[in-house]
């Protein structure tokens, strides 16, 4: 076994490892850095293409996480974890995320006026802006357009993305992922970026992480490491991280808190060709229910057009003829219920992920599709297909209407989601959080979580902009006054984000 050192070891490429670890280096600190997954030019790849999902996705894109409904998950595994993966949405904290957070996980020096000018830091790092390529797809319009009939309240959401007077928005390369911004910048601060290392276990000891046990993946053949290290900050995701620390006996308050953004699917058909394979990206979401209820459209190609089919694919597969006049849209609603996370001891790297779907969650779902039913027809739908075993094909809002009276049963609801978060949730109430309000893990001087785990309950948005913000925070707390520890010596640096996930 090779031995390594280092001040610090962040674990995981991603949204909240890859902030961390360009924080820290920027610096000057001493940290050596892993990834998990491989380092692949990701601006050379359609990130929904077959051949993304053999690359960057763990497990091919086909994480179930296990319910009376298995819901589908996908979760990036390569440098830059899922930010390479992802759309790319940038959704600041709803300012009642905070007030609840700070009276149910009792999570200190945590408020808008805090933490708006790190959200604007951030957002200039990664060029976040509005849609700039000209007129918005037909694909995103007509949901704008029903909204503006309803009187809903729709908004563009903004992107992580950077595109030259001829480029598309839409063009592998241009949305701001980690790759493309803060791994280079660690990088030039003497980072340095180790792919294909999976950290297998932490070693504690008397309230220290004393070393990180590794394996790198080197052709057909494994190098294992030990890795010694002052400080470990652990951003392997929602669902890596706290499988680790359970792993490597770390279990108080870890994994039994997941929340997610369940998410349920419809395909409309219009009268006029809607392009858009050509326009992978939606740019709208309705707004008028949220925190708990978000419809918006989907990414859309005939691949993805049969996945959703497939949940009655013997009375809806004739609907694939339609499909250049078609496009996918969904309703997400905020989780009202509680998951688990745990590590599978018999498997390599095995992990059980279980949300057992809500009567609420249910509601809203139903409530949510009917809502989503309602603006496709009022922006020009002729009909709708929802993802769900034995719906009809919806010719009116009157139908859809009629068929969703009730909850819906959660065993025929075709489910997915791409918003995991909460498994290790931040604050000082002992009851429900694993770390404190800057994110060092209970019990432990040297041990901090740094990704979307932290987040203490569902936000009703996307994670990243949040993980993010959290990240810079807390990074720069540790440098502050949490982070004793030896300034790096002048001359190159190693920085490496040690990657349990992604």
């Amino acid at each position: 076994m090779e031995r390594l050192s280092a001040e610090i070891l962040v674990i995981g490429s991603g949204a909240g490892g890859a902030m961390t670890a360009a924080v820290l280096a920027e610096r000057g600190r001493d940290v050596v850095v892993l990834e998990e997954g491989p380092d692949l030019d990701t601006s050379l790849l359609d990130s929904h293409s077959p051949e993304a999902f053999r690359t960057l996705y763990r497990h091919g894109g086909m994480t179930p996480i296990l319910g009376p409904r298995s819901i589908g998950f996908v979760e990036g595994r390569c440098l830059g974890g899922s930010t390479e993966i992802n759309s790319g949405f940038w959704q600041r904290l709803p300012p009642d995320s905070y007030y609840r957070w700070a009276v149910d996980a009792l999570v200190d020096e945590l408020t808008p006026a805090t933490m708006e000018p790190l959200f604007e830091r951030v957002e200039r790092l990664l060029s976040v802006s509005p849609w700039s390529g000209g007129p918005p797809p037909r694909s995103s319009d007509v949901l704008r357009r029903g909204a503006e009939e309803l009187g809903w309240r729709c908004v563009e959401v903004p992107r992580c993305q950077k595109t030259g007077a001829s480029a598309s928005p839409f063009a592998p390369g241009a949305k701001q992922s980690m790759q493309r911004t803060l791994l280079p910048s660690a990088r030039a601060h003497g980072a340095r970026v180790v792919p294909d290392c999976r950290v297998t276990q932490l070693v504690p000891a008397r309230g220290r992480v004393t070393h990180v046990l590794a394996v790198r993946r080197d052709g057909a053949t494994e190098r294992r490491f030990r890795i010694d290290a002052e400080h470990v900050f652990v951003c392997g995701g929602a669902i890596q991280t706290p499988a680790l620390l359970r792993r490597s006996g770390i279990r108080r308050n870890v994994g039994d808190n997941l929340c997610i953004h369940p998410m349920l699917k419809a395909a409309a058909i219009f009268d006029e060709a809607m392009e858009a394979t050509d326009n992978a990206l939606p740019l709208y979401q309705v707004k008028e229910f949220s925190p708990n209820v978000t419809l918006g459209g989907s990414v859309f190609t005939p691949g993805f057009l049969a996945v959703s089919l497939a949940a009655d694919w013997a009375r809806h597969a004739p609907v694939m003829a339609d499909w250049p006049r078609m496009a996918l849209y969904y309703a997400a609603v905020r989780g009202m219920k509680r998951g688990r996370v745990r590590a599978l001891p018999w498997l390599r790297d095995g992990v059980l992920v279980r949300y057992p779907l809500s009567l609420a969650d249910r509601k809203n779902l139903t409530l949510g599709l009917a809502r989503l039913c309602r603006v496709l027809f009022a922006g020009g739908a002729r009909a709708v297909v929802p993802a769900v075993r034995g719906a009809p094909v919806l010719r009116s809002f009157a139908e859809a209407e009629a068929w969703l009276a009730a909850p819906l049963p959660a065993a025929d609801m075709d489910l997915s989601t791409v918003h995991v978060f909460s498994t290790c949730p931040m604050g000082e109430n002992p009851d429900l959080c694993a770390t404190d309000s800057f994110g060092r893990v209970a019990g432990f001087e040297n041990l901090r979580v740094g990704d979307a785990s932290l987040i203490p309950d569902s936000p009703g948005v996307n994670p990243q902009a949040t993980t993010m913000a959290l990240a810079l925070r807390n990074a720069e707390q540790f440098l502050a006054g949490g982070g004793a520890g030896r300034a790096a010596s002048p001359g190159p640096r190693g920085v490496a984000v040690v990657g349990a996930g992604s």
